[in-house]
């Protein structure tokens, strides 16, 4: 059995785990990069977003590929030739990268009150001091902090759900009937009416499910810190006095201190890694203040 209870809460939006890369000629990617102008659908380039961009000297491009922190931890031994220093390689093996998906319902008429915003969903039979049930297939729904009604009601009834961990990967190798169909169980179980119509639709994020994102956010693990992050925010050549010009740089959410896992992160560090191109390009630009 479940309970509901309601409470007004602000949400800091959370990326997709956005992380980009500048690359200079002098690295390889395990991706073989198309000749500019043109950029061939080929290798995923496409789906990970690449572009050229005229560099520092007529004749030396700039390749840029934006690509997600979880495509980076699971594939950077592969990706690059030659592989990333060992302090970097560290530093995505030691940062956390998980899953949190959110699952819309769309009902024909609303059961909510009109002044609900949240409806939280509390298991009477589990206690926070013990394991939760490792059966995924049985009790995936169980992690579904709540739903959250959205707004305007104007453009429907909807409410939205998160889930995250495990249990939000196992979601997402279900049919969309399967998790319609649990969704509808849940809600008439902690509604207390059987009767409760279904929602007419279903729609759902799949963040671990997708190649080149492979989750939604960073996080700091057990093991790691901030000085993890800031080891992955370091351009390459790391050393300063190193007489070659800047061959990778790093952005994204992951890359910020202060705002790793959130989208305005993933902005401040996009900007700061932009002023880092526009002082090796001798490009004026306003400093932005991070």
């Amino acid at each position: 059995m479940g309970r509901v209870c309601w409470l007004q809460l602000f949400f800091f939006g959370g990326g997709g785990g956005h992380t980009g890369l500048g690359v200079l000629p002098q690295v390889h990617l395990g991706v073989t990069p198309p000749s500019p102008p043109s950029l061939p659908a080929a290798s995923g380039l496409v789906e990970m977003g690449a572009h050229w961009i005229h560099g520092p000297s007529p004749g030396n491009p700039v390749f840029c590929l934006a690509t997600r922190y979880g495509f980076l931890k699971e594939r950077h031994q592969d990706f690059f030739q030659p592989p990333l220093p060992k302090r970097k390689a560290e530093a995505i093996r030691h940062l956390g990268f998980g899953t949190n998906n959110k699952i819309f319902l769309e009902f024909e008429q609303p059961f909510w009150e009109p002044q609900q915003q949240l409806l939280e969903v509390v298991w009477e039979d589990e206690s926070p001091l013990e394991e939760p049930s490792a059966n995924l297939e049985a009790n995936w729904f169980k992690k579904l902090i709540g739903f959250v009604v959205l707004q305007p009601p104007e453009h429907g009834h909807v409410l939205c759900g998160f889930i995250a961990g495990e249990e939000s990967e196992y979601m997402e190798t279900l049919s969309d009937a399967e998790v319609l169909s649990t969704m509808t169980r849940v809600l008439r179980t902690l509604t207390g009416n059987p009767r409760l119509p279904a929602p007419r639709s279903v729609l759902r994020s799949r963040w671990h499910s997708a190649s080149y994102t492979r989750g939604s956010y960073s996080y700091v693990a057990v093991g790691s810190s901030g000085d993890d992050i800031d080891v992955l925010a370091q351009p390459l050549p790391e050393d300063p006095k190193d007489p070659r010009p800047l061959q990778l740089l790093f952005a994204g959410e992951a890359t910020h201190r202060t705002f790793y896992s959130t989208t305005h992160g993933a902005l401040l560090s996009g900007w700061r890694e932009a002023e880092r191109l526009n002082q090796l390009f001798k490009a004026p630009g306003p400093t932005p203040q991070l």
